[in-house]
């Protein structure tokens, strides 16, 4: 395996172990950060799978279509999401 391929597992299985309030805070801190790596890339799809895997309502506020959008900060209230 790859650095990524590896790098990508780790997250899957740290993401899983994660609850809701704390995935949707790893969530928020990359809302608004620029900055791109191929590592940064593989954390985000990672936590994409796990936010989908969910079935949190109103995910479709942050994902679309499979993609995952940082644009906005989301609060998660009663397993629903809202934008802040």
């Amino acid at each position: 395996m790859t650095f990524l391929e590896d790098f990508y597992q780790e997250k899957k299985v740290y993401f899983s172990s994660l609850t809701t309030d704390e995935l949707i805070s790893k969530f928020n801190r990359e809302v608004g950060n620029t900055g791109w790596t191929g590592s940064r890339g593989v954390y985000l799809a990672a936590l994409n799978e796990e936010i989908s895997k969910r079935k949190i309502k109103g995910t479709d506020l942050i994902i679309q279509g499979g993609r995952m959008s940082i644009l906005r900060k989301v609060k998660f209230v009663n397993n629903q999401l809202f934008t802040l």
